[in-house]
């Protein structure tokens, strides 16, 4: 069968209430639905979407384990992907079998659940402090989905250029950036947040680099009297952003996945391609046998 040359994601720039796991699942259902009868075929929600970010404490009554029977409070989700037909890529608190707290997202796809991210780099310094609730994933993995290959960065993971250098080399096209970035800093000349324009360059820079697509999805609204900017946007493999962001509001925004730009731009550019694998292996090991010394 013939891949679809294109694909229409849903960037869902959402407020969800912190706490609030019922109400946010029925809101995500709501966005989900809109989505679909807008032609997306990916809905991607920002990091935490399903809990809130400021959760502190209730992280303990918020986890769920979605191996045991209480990942039944995700059926709409499920019901909504399958009966749709849709991909839904969303965050939440996951809890494993030892009674772990990860910052997780998850990808439903046909009714599933076919590929969880754990975050891996947890900020714990300024006014974060995940590292006090969460344990850090290990593994920067890839998925298909829509018939393409797909990895899940959360946040911070996204600031360690090696861990996108890790999903490229895994096979991922379209690396996704979920995020609950606070709004921060104002530059004379700029017309948006310094955290924000510093966003941009470094999806851009992975974008062009790994010749891959960039989808970043941030929230929007307050918590804690933190606010947060929003401005989801996605880039494309030669570095140039797709749509104009809007910030501080929630909004669906609309980006489109040209396959063809993309097999154009590996092509013409190989880097990928080019890795040399076992080089970086053998530097890194140096590196490491140094640091023990």
């Amino acid at each position: 069968m013939k891949r679809n040359s294109s694909i229409e994601i849903c960037l869902a720039q959402t407020n969800p209430k912190v706490g609030d796991l019922k109400k946010n699942i029925k809101n995500h259902v709501d966005i989900v639905k809109k989505a679909k009868g807008g032609g997306a075929r990916i809905v991607v929600f920002p990091e935490l979407s399903l809990t809130g970010y400021f959760l502190k404490d209730s992280v303990y009554d918020i986890g769920i384990n979605i191996n045991e029977a209480e990942a039944s409070v995700f059926e709409p989700l499920f019901k909504a992907s399958a009966d749709l037909d849709i991909a839904i890529i969303a965050g939440f608190v996951e809890k494993d079998g030892d009674y772990n707290f990860y910052n997780s997202s998850f990808c439903i796809s046909k009714g599933n659940i076919i590929h969880v991210h754990r975050k891996v780099y947890l900020p714990t310094y300024g006014m974060f402090e995940e590292l006090r609730y969460f344990k850090p994933g290990n593994e920067f993995g890839v998925f298909e989905v829509e018939g393409v290959k797909v990895s899940v960065l959360t946040c911070e993971d996204a600031w360690h250029l090696s861990s996108s250098y890790i999903a490229v080399n895994k096979g991922a096209h379209i690396i996704i950036v979920n995020s609950a970035s606070p709004a921060r800093g104002i530059e004379s000349g700029l017309d948006k947040f310094s955290s924000i324009n510093m966003w941009e360059e470094l999806l851009s820079v992975i974008a062009f680099y790994y010749r891959s697509y960039v989808v970043y999805v941030n929230r929007v609204g307050f918590e804690d009297g933190i606010g947060f900017s929003g401005g989801s946007c996605m880039f494309n493999p030669s570095g140039k952003i797709e749509n104009k962001p809007c910030y501080l509001e929630e909004i669906l925004a609309k980006a489109e996945i040209n396959l063809d730009l993309l097999n154009n731009e590996r092509f013409k550019t190989p880097l990928i391609r080019d890795e040399n694998l076992n080089l970086t292996l053998k530097e890194i090991e140096g590196i490491l046998k140094k640091s023990y010394k």
